[in-house]
């Protein structure tokens, strides 16, 4: 179990360079809001799971990454 754990931890920050290098050597435009939801599922999901597999996960915390996914999912485009 805690090589699920590592590889879950090892998501969020490959996650947030990838995107970083994605969008910087991108045609000069924002991030959007597709990257924006592509963001937010791949670090909520990786968290939640590693709160999950270390009995970390409590309310509050389901409570933040579930307003999270709620907003980067609600906005609608245009």
């Amino acid at each position: 179990m805690i090589w699920v754990s590592g590889l879950l931890a090892l998501a969020v920050p490959v996650v947030l360079v990838g995107g970083y290098f994605n969008r910087a050597q991108g045609d000069g435009k924002g991030i959007g809001w597709q990257f924006i939801r592509f963001s937010v599922i791949a670090l909520c999901i990786p968290v939640a799971g590693l709160l999950a597999l270390n009995d970390a996960l409590t309310g509050e915390a389901a409570t933040l990454l579930g307003a999270a996914m709620s907003y980067a999912f609600a906005k609608k485009d245009g």
